[in-house]
């Protein structure tokens, strides 16, 4: 679920209908906006707000880094744009000064573009006139995303041109990744340094989806729909599922999201994993952002000990060096992170004896060093003289699908060294 690395080329077919969202000019005409022709013409008198069982709300972020909020459309006429003065005031170079507007009709809410830029896209396809809005209804004002949601019985400079079309695209199609899914598991190798045995594989995600190819893409959806749990619990379930054909010789390295840490929903998802997968040895990696709490840690590791998994803290040393957690907490296996690592055949000498002094530590707790990121012959041997047991990376082999492994041998070397 990671994008550091490379990908090997995916196909990027689309299940998407393709008569459902079409290119009209080369910038963003998607179409129109999917709605029966008799909702896109109401009368023009206007009522002020809401009816008085319903509330409608915007959800989604002002500004790149905000936090996603809610906001009540309130008023009969409540525009939306990057003025000030917008009842709505979005903070993306995307979204033209005065964008769109919302008004109210018989009971009824409706949203029309106001000639902007790059348009209003209604579920993946552009406003062309005033259109009828339902409850669950997603909207781009430009690049910017909000989702429209009815509480029933509560109140609550210069436009950039870009493109939105695989944005919206993406939008539409992000259930299908979940539900169908449409998720395919490519397999990363690791192997032991000693000899160049294969020992396991890291499980990374990849779509077919137009917009949801890499787990970056994904998890930027998912994010925006607060859906990053869910969708990790489904990359580690289908990522098992190729596990029969690869074999049970081989550990499994599964990834989480930090949203599921601490979390009650992450074991149970687990738990049902070894229930369905009860032959196969699989080690949770958890990113060292994501460790809020030593008791959250433990707790884990408790829940993975009786599930005979084994626990990994990756990209170690990518930001800080979690070193309390790392003694409080033993995991069994430590990745260090790909930075650590890269041009280690150039590094000064005090860089190398810290590195080393690292997996020194490391070793000492019983824990395994798994280098990430090795992609030349040069820096496996330093690795391997600096301590590391385990490695990982480009001269081991790219990610690939599982049939592309099945074709080698699971105990022979993935190149020679």
């Amino acid at each position: 679920m990671k994008a550091r690395h490379a990908q090997s080329e995916v196909d990027c077919r689309t299940d998407l209908d393709q008569d459902h969202v079409q290119d009209q000019t080369a910038s963003v005409e998607v179409g129109r906006a999917s709605r029966p022709q008799g909702d896109a013409s109401p009368p023009l008198r206007e009522v002020a707000g809401t009816t008085a069982s319903a509330s409608w709300l915007l959800t989604g972020q002002s500004h790149e880094n905000a936090s996603t909020q809610s906001v009540t459309i309130k008023h009969d006429r409540f525009s939306v744009g990057r003025h000030q003065e917008n009842d709505l005031c979005i903070n993306n170079q995307s979204v033209s000064g005065k964008h769109a507007e919302f008004v109210f009709s018989g009971g009824e809410i409706y949203v029309r573009d106001l000639g902007s830029t790059n348009g209003t896209l209604l579920n993946g396809h552009m406003l062309r006139t005033l259109t009828k809005l339902r409850d669950g209804d997603i909207l781009h004002f430009g690049g910017a995303m909000f989702t429209l949601q009815c509480r029933m019985g509560r109140v609550p400079s210069q436009t950039v041109a870009t493109s939105t079309t695989e944005e919206a695209i993406a939008q539409v199609q992000f259930s299908k990744l979940i539900t169908k899914p449409a998720i395919e598991p490519f397999y990363q190798p690791i192997v032991r340094m000693s000899d160049d045995v294969r020992v396991g594989y890291e499980v990374l995600s990849r779509s077919r989806l137009v917009g949801l190819e890499t787990p970056a893409k994904m998890f930027r959806i998912a994010a925006q729909r607060t859906s990053e749990a869910e969708l990790s619990t489904v990359c580690r379930s289908e990522a098992l599922r190729s596990l029969p054909k690869l074999g049970s010789a081989m550990e499994y390295y599964l990834n989480t999201h930090p949203k599921e840490i601490g979390k009650p929903e992450l074991l149970a998802s687990l738990t049902q994993l070894r229930e369905q997968f009860p032959g196969y040895s699989c080690v949770l990696e958890v990113h060292e952002s994501a460790i809020a709490s030593i008791d959250d840690l433990r707790e884990l590791r408790r829940g993975l000990t009786d599930l005979q998994m084994g626990l990994a803290y990756d990209d170690f040393g990518s930001g800080q060096a979690r070193l309390a957690e790392l003694a409080e907490v033993p995991p069994d296996v430590v990745k260090f992170d790909i930075k650590l690592i890269r041009s280690l055949d150039t590094a000064s000498s005090n860089r190398l004896a810290t590195l080393e002094a690292l997996v020194r530590m490391v070793t000492d707790l019983g824990v395994i060093p798994l280098a990430e990121g090795v992609e030349t012959q040069s820096v496996a041997e330093i690795c391997q003289q600096v301590g590391f047991l385990y490695a990982q990376g480009f001269l081991f082999g790219k990610p690939a699908p599982a049939a592309h492994w099945i074709s080698s041998s699971d105990s022979a070397s993935t190149t020679s060294r």
